[in-house]
């Protein structure tokens, strides 16, 4: 199993000195990045021997993905520039999270919504196809959104998607956070094509067995044949401090 951080491009001399396989960037983040910026980005990857293999943040707050405001050729326009600049990073998985623009607004049917977010995860997963690249939905907690809340629905909602190129993602702290049987994994495992991981009680970087659940959910990992990349995505205050003790840990939970 590949192990790698969500953090900043400007984390990356820290990232690679630590020893992660990969950095995780945000892709509204690669977006915004003019010709020059860009890059720089890329050669400064390259003399570190960085890979970024995978990206999150995937659709800006601007950009709906549910409700009466929906616009597919605005989405499929955003994506089809975005997925030029994942390729050239050599993105293999983007996570398709983005709580805020899919968040159902208030007095939409859910299941007219349900199907608008099917749509656009079809388109992306079109744009994604081009690129050999893997789309990995991203069931959040409910603090964060109010559709695709649990590991459970997320596993429903790719395979009524029943796109070659849109999968699963598995959150520990979002799964903690709902109280979501780790058991399920395993019953998932078809889909399960990336990980995110923090302690489920304040989102930090896991540093210790004894925080919560992580053999749990590493052992379950295993018997479910599950060997891909699992991505730290939490909170710290000290990355040089905190990063090489969370990275340990996460190798011997993965052997």
């Amino acid at each position: 199993m590949k192990i790698g951080i969500c953090t900043s491009l400007d984390n990356i001399e820290k990232v690679a000195q630590i020893g992660f396989d990969y950095i995780e960037l945000a892709v509204t983040r690669i977006a915004d990045m003019d010709s020059g910026e860009f890059s720089a980005a890329i050669h400064k990857m390259e003399n570190l021997g960085m890979r970024c293999e995978a990206l999150n943040v995937l659709f800006p707050g601007n950009i709906r993905l549910t409700g009466p405001e929906v616009d597919k050729e605005k989405i499929r326009e955003y994506l089809e520039n975005v997925f030029v600049k994942v390729s050239q990073l050599g993105g293999k998985i983007v996570v398709f999270g983005s709580g805020g623009p899919r968040r159902i607004p208030e007095g939409w049917d859910r299941e007219k919504a349900w199907g608008q977010l099917k749509d656009a995860a079809r388109i992306t997963g079109d744009i994604a196809g081009k690129y050999d690249i893997t789309i990995a939905m991203e069931p959040l907690n409910t603090g964060e959104t109010n559709i695709l809340n649990s590991v459970s629905e997320g596993f429903k909602f790719v395979q009524e998607v029943a796109h070659p190129n849109v999968k699963l993602l598995a959150d520990f702290y979002h799964m903690r956070k709902e109280n979501e049987d780790i058991s399920v994994l395993k019953s998932v495992a078809s889909q399960l094509v990336h990980l995110h991981i923090a302690k489920g009680s304040d989102r930090a970087y896991p540093k210790d067995l004894s925080e919560d659940l992580y053999e749990e959910f590493f052992n379950t990992l295993r018997e479910a044949g599950y060997d891909g990349r699992c991505s730290i995505e939490g909170n710290t205050s000290d990355i040089e401090k905190d990063g090489p003790v969370a990275l340990d840990l996460l190798r011997r939970l993965a052997k």
